[in-house]
């Protein structure tokens, strides 16, 4: 019993001796020796005992050793053990939330405008690159659609969504309409379609099709079948980076080998993409961390991304990009708080 509770001690002061560790780390970025963690950080522990602590986590693979007389560093796992014991945890300052709400609040409440300052201020609250995934107008409520004549057989959908912002579709068609042919088929279209995404009218257009009345009905059927031509094809998500030179402020980015690797993650969106794409499916805050990341382009780099939504319907994401020595306890909450934020703006 009394072996059980020391076991328990131990396992206990080596879990404080960790976040000491990597709380210096992310405050200094140097490495970090045992008489700094036990004279910075009141753990109620000697030097010696912090030292074979440290040399414990390294033998374990929480630490490592740049120089031999230097102090030692965390490594990746040491990150995500912080991320999930500290970080996760950790709540939103006032001042950074008073900071978001007024921000939206003084926003008029245009797509556009407001998906570009949403990365700026990311940036210059976390001092890091961010990032945001514009909502997929496959996603948002149709408003309305109108149709434009080009020439002969060709024509423009025009797809006005809820959210604001306008997407245009060049549709080809079997044979030729009038202008007046077009605003009917139009008016049909918004009428049985409003309130519906663009998903969920491709899916209705794709149901009505297959029903039979539609087959005897001419007028109605080739409304379904211009508004099917209009709807196909999905969008590519459009995202929008801010923040490059902050984040090249950081000493981590000193070496020219890192901000290179850094640009590029941020100029080759895919990797990104999929990141987001992931915290949007898990509909939870994601932090990928270093080695965590499945692209090599961001394998030296952490990742804190949120989704933001309109209703229930999931609509984009949003994500802080920095060196994998980040201050998680302000970033997380953060990113976490203002997508929050944009969901509630997107509910309205």
């Amino acid at each position: 019993m009394v072996m059980e509770r020391e076991q328990g001690i131990l396992a206990g002061r080596r879990h404080s001796v960790l976040i000491a560790m990597v709380s210096e780390f992310i405050a200094t970025a140097e490495p970090v020796g045992s008489h700094q963690v036990a004279s910075r950080r009141r753990l109620g522990i000697k030097a010696a005992m912090v030292r074979n602590m440290l040399g414990e986590l390294e033998e374990n693979g929480y630490l490592q050793q740049p120089h031999t007389s230097a102090g030692r560093i965390p490594t990746d796992k040491a990150f995500r053990y912080y991320v999930d014991h500290l970080a996760a945890a950790a709540r939103i300052g006032f001042e950074d939330r008073t900071q978001i709400e007024l921000h939206y609040s003084e926003r008029v409440r245009n797509l556009e405008a407001m998906m570009r300052d949403t990365p700026r201020l990311l940036s210059l609250l976390t001092g890091q690159a961010a990032l945001v995934m514009a909502p997929r107008l496959e996603s948002v409520e149709l408003e309305r659609v109108n149709f434009i004549r080009l020439r002969a057989r060709e024509f423009l959908a025009v797809f006005v969504p809820g959210t604001g912002g306008i997407r245009n579709q060049l549709v080809r068609a079997e044979r030729d309409y009038g202008q007046e042919e077009l605003d009917r088929m139009g008016r049909y279209l918004n009428e049985a379609l409003k309130g519906r995404t663009l998903d969920e009218a491709r899916q209705w257009i794709e149901e009505e099709l297959r029903k039979e009345r539609a087959r005897y009905d001419l007028f109605v059927r080739e409304a379904l079948m211009l508004g099917e031509g209009a709807l196909g094809g999905a969008a590519e998500a459009e995202l929008y980076v801010e923040g490059s030179a902050h984040a090249l402020e950081q000493p981590e980015f000193s070496d020219p080998d890192r901000i290179r690797e850094l640009m590029r993650a941020l100029e080759d969106k895919s990797a990104l993409l999929d990141l987001l794409e992931r915290a949007i499916r898990e509909q939870s805050v994601m932090v990928s961390i270093g080695s965590e990341n499945y692209d090599a382009r961001l394998a030296g780099l952490a990742v804190v991304a949120a989704p933001y939504a309109g209703g229930s319907k999931p609509l984009g994401g949003l994500a802080v990009v920095g060196p994998v020595r980040m201050d998680y306890e302000r970033v997380i909450p953060l990113v976490e708080y203002t997508a929050r934020t944009l969901s509630r703006i997107f509910e309205h």
